[in-house]
């Protein structure tokens, strides 16, 4: 009896002694939650405006609101957008992770920044963990319905809806992005009035390498902008509900985005000289434009050269019209607007084909960029019209001429 006494405290010991070395873990202290006054997303921006420039807060200030958008569809990264009752804007994380859609957050300022980025306004430079405080989870928040023509960059950062809306015809078969490449890419919504918008997808989304929907219908999007030119974002694919049947809408759509001025099928006939169309972003633009001129390194050229469409079915729909952006600068002939049911694609079209000169509203100079409004293409009708723009200059003058958003649409 006593051996075995002896056993069961030495066996009680031991089990004393290991569960003395068994490790416990702390629970982390939770952020501290500091006190600070308010403000409104609507008076971050009139505080931002009215200092016209980078401000690094260092005040104990707060801002509350919900987060609508994140990054879960790859769409952005490293920061998502928030809005109130005031107005939207988008909040720029030092990490990605940690805040998502619907969560109800109150971002702690001191030590953020506040400034504009291509003209679109950040809260930048947060902290995850020590500038944001959840306030509460799965909040849902009503997108505001808009039409395009609505849409401005006032609405920035805003969270919007668009009904009776498709992708344009000359851009269906391809993808919102190109997620082989990883390369964004911009895509042109339109509605039955005749409006369009930019949508612009990055090649790292989840949902890059779908195929854009061929029907119409509603978008949930967040408005964004390029200094003043609007892009819209999709924050999720889910939220693009496009099954309805098409409307008629755009036919053929050039805006030169590619950098290609032959792309889509347009061809140049270069019928006096060597000067050719090419593309260019110059002045700030945020997309490539085409723009021709015969002045080079100092020198002006004998001229003449036509930009020339693909043929195009006019007789898909009813009342066809033709839209463009134009500008140009410097002495010379004004740009010709063409169009022919018959020219042959190959030869010089000054012998080729019967061009009928067209009427548009063009640019008053000093590089002033203006739309032709709707030039109607009614008497030239076909399945093979085309349309063309004719360039000339000499060896004393010539002007540069640039054209961008040419539409065909009906």
């Amino acid at each position: 009896m006593k051996r075995i006494t002896v056993l069961y405290s030495l066996i009680f010991v031991v089990a004393m002694g290991l569960g003395a070395c068994k490790k416990t873990y702390d629970t982390p202290p939770l952020p501290e939650d500091p006190t600070s006054s308010t403000m409104t997303i609507g008076e971050l921006r009139e505080w931002q405006a009215t200092t016209g420039g980078k401000i690094s807060i260092q005040e104990d200030i707060s801002v509350y609101g919900v987060v609508t958008m994140d990054e879960n569809d790859g769409n952005i990264y490293k920061n998502v957008y928030m809005q109130d009752a005031t107005g939207a804007v988008n909040v720029r994380m030092l990490s990605g992770g940690g805040v998502y859609e619907g969560d109800s957050i109150r971002i702690y300022l001191n030590g953020t920044v506040l400034n504009k980025y291509n003209g679109v306004l950040q809260i930048d430079s947060v902290d995850v963990d020590k500038n944001i405080f959840k306030q509460a989870t799965n909040i849902s928040y009503a997108p505001e319905v808009v039409n395009i023509d609505e849409i401005t960059a006032l609405k920035e950062s805003e969270l919007i809806r668009i009904n009776n809306v498709q992708f344009i015809n000359p851009e269906l078969g391809g993808t919102f992005a190109d997620g082989e490449n990883l390369i964004s890419l911009d895509r042109t919504l339109e509605d039955a009035s005749g409006n369009s918008i930019i949508v612009r997808t990055s090649g790292y989304s989840s949902f890059a390498d779908q195929p854009l929907p061929e029907g119409s219908g509603s978008i949930i999007c967040i408005v964004s902008h390029f200094n003043g030119n609007v892009q819209l974002l999709i924050r999720s694919f889910s939220e693009i509900n496009l099954s309805n049947s098409r409307f008629p809408g755009f036919w053929h759509l050039k805006n030169f985005d590619d950098g290609d001025v032959f792309s889509g099928g347009w061809m140049t006939y270069k019928a006096i000289g060597d000067i050719e169309w090419e593309t260019s972003s110059a002045g700030g633009s945020p997309t490539d434009y085409g723009v021709i001129s015969n002045y080079v390194d100092g020198i002006k050229y004998d001229s003449e050269n036509w930009l020339i469409s693909p043929p195009i079915d006019l007789e898909q729909g009813d009342s066809p019209v033709l839209n463009f952006d134009n500008a140009y600068s410097y002495i010379g002939p004004g740009l010709e607007l063409y169009a022919c049911i018959d020219y042959d694609g190959v030869s010089d079209p000054n012998t080729s084909g019967t061009w009928f000169p067209l009427s548009a509203v063009w640019s008053g100079g000093s590089f002033v960029w203006v739309n032709s409004g709707d030039v109607s293409l009614e008497g030239v009708i076909s399945p093979t019209t085309r349309i063309a723009f004719k360039y000339q200059g000499d060896v004393s003058d010539g002007s540069t001429w640039e054209l961008d958003n040419i539409v065909i649409r009906g």
